[in-house]
């Protein structure tokens, strides 16, 4: 068995000039504060504006690289007392800037080991002014200390965010918003960053987070801390963490790596799908190339989620995953979590193929007639006008996931219409355009058209940008046709 797995952090391309997108710097001679909300700017310099779904996400004047975290949990309280160290570069002459972080009491700010000003806002903005202004390119450190109980988000998946229960686990996982939930963030997915977490808590607990554990090492009595660091780069929503009495176990993988398992004790009998992950990895670098992440893993949960969160190389899943959440989590990791949208809308535009990857799986492995699958799953939605109805390039706040089932027959129509050589092609090659970073669904469609220089116009307003039925010229292309 050969498993192709990049192990270093990917380099960014010359691309990533072109396609990051970034705050739009300030033109007064004077410090100006950043926006309270992330400012898109387009590659031809077209101002999008901050995210219409939630406009509040993220934050401009500047760009974080690394956030390390120190949290003291109490496991039977479920209360957090932490340290945020949050390294970042000002974009602009900053007299303020904001993070975002949802509840919690924040106790203390520093900027360049000075005291700053701060102030809380609306539902999660941490305002904050430092002493002495910040200069563009101006590499700054920011500490925040905080404490409380971090509370999850209720969503139409499921609850998202920090999730505890008294004397067991603690658990933080889902999107949007989770990461400010527990630690400061500029909570957009543009501003991808290195994550390092230490954890002290009682020692018959232990921690899984993302990347690879780093040490472990006694506190106070009866207690340890523990500390995790992801050296590439992750987008917040991507970050995840454990604390309970899991049940760890490693996995062999060629080259001499191993995975990392981490079960609740109520749900060791998960471990025959963790134990399939080399399998998994195996299959899916033959359609999509290298693995791109350092790590991989999973957090494999006793309770019900409502959805299995693809965080960076450590993916959480609820007490009812099967072998196709194995599949797609790990199909998010270079569908996801290694491209990611630039705003929520595009969140379609990874979900569908790491969803795809799934039917990719049945083909092969199960002998499943995908063509025939297709067909059914028409037929069956054929007069359903609300199946239909979300657009996939812009499916709607809140509802950004609801249209999964009509993205993944999406992709199939296409694979039909491109065919296979092309296919998978663009399968692995738009993930390597800008390695960790972000596009959108126009970027998508214009790697798609180069790749195949075919007119797709037809396909992609019928199917991406439409709201009723395709037309069964689209519908049902090539091998497709009845």
């Amino acid at each position: 068995m050969t498993v192709r797995i990049r192990w270093q952090e990917p380099l960014c391309t010359a691309l990533l000039a072109t396609t990051m997108i970034g705050a739009c710097p300030a033109s007064a001679a004077q410090p100006t504060p950043g926006g309270d909300g992330y400012v898109h700017v387009s590659p031809d310099g077209t101002v999008l504006g901050a995210d219409p779904y939630y406009p509040k996400d993220g934050n401009g004047g500047y760009d974080v690289s690394a956030y390390a975290l120190a949290l003291d949990y109490a496991p039977y309280s479920m209360t957090v007392s932490g340290k945020a160290s949050i390294t970042a570069t000002a974009t602009q002459d900053l007299s303020r800037f904001d993070l975002d972080l949802r509840g919690l009491t924040v106790r203390s700010v520093s900027v360049d080991g000075t005291a700053a000003a701060f102030r809380r806002s609306g539902e999660h903005e941490l305002v904050i002014t430092p002493r002495t202004p910040l200069t563009e390119g101006q590499r700054f450190t920011v500490v925040v200390g905080y404490d409380g109980r971090p509370e999850p988000i209720t969503t139409a998946r499921g609850r998202i965010g920090w999730l505890a229960t008294p004397g067991d686990s603690a658990v933080a996982a889902g999107m949007p918003h989770s990461a400010m939930t527990w630690f400061p963030v500029n909570g957009t997915e543009v501003d991808k960053a290195t994550l390092r977490v230490s954890v002290t808590v009682l020692d018959e607990f232990s921690v899984v987070g993302n990347g690879f554990q780093v040490s472990d090492v006694p506190a106070s009595y009866g207690r340890h801390t523990v500390t995790w660091a992801e050296d590439t780069a992750l987008a917040p929503n991507t970050a995840m963490l454990g604390i309970g009495r899991w049940q760890v176990e490693t996995v062999s993988l060629p080259g001499g790596r191993t995975a990392i398992n981490a079960y609740h004790p109520c749900a060791v009998n998960k471990r025959e799908i963790g134990g399939r992950l080399p399998e998994v990895l195996e299959f899916l670098t033959g359609r999509f190339g290298d693995y791109p992440q350092s790590a991989s893993g999973g957090l494999f949960l006793d309770r019900t989620l409502g959805y299995t969160h693809g965080s960076q190389g450590r993916p959480v899943y609820g007490g009812t995953a099967t072998v196709a959440d194995l599949v797609y989590a790990t199909a998010y990791q270079w569908w996801g979590a290694g491209v990611s949208g630039k705003m929520w809308r595009d969140v379609l535009m990874p979900e569908s193929i790491a969803r795809y990857a799934v039917w990719l799986w049945d083909e092969t492995k199960n002998g499943i007639d995908l063509d025939r699958r297709y067909r059914e799953q028409v037929a069956r939605v054929n007069g359903d006008t609300g199946f239909w109805a979300p657009r996939l390039t812009d499916p709607g706040k809140g509802t950004e996931f609801t249209p999964t089932t009509k993205a993944v027959l999406m992709v199939h129509a296409l694979r039909r219409l491109i065919g296979d050589d092309l296919f998978f092609q663009i399968m692995a090659g738009f993930p390597m355009i800008n390695p960790q970073g972000n596009q959108n669904w126009h970027d998508f469609e214009l790697y798609v058209a180069a790749m195949t220089q075919l007119d797709l116009t037809a396909f992609n307003h019928a199917w991406l940008d439409g709201t009723v039925r395709p037309p069964d010229d689209v519908l049902y292309p090539g091998t497709l046709r009845p």
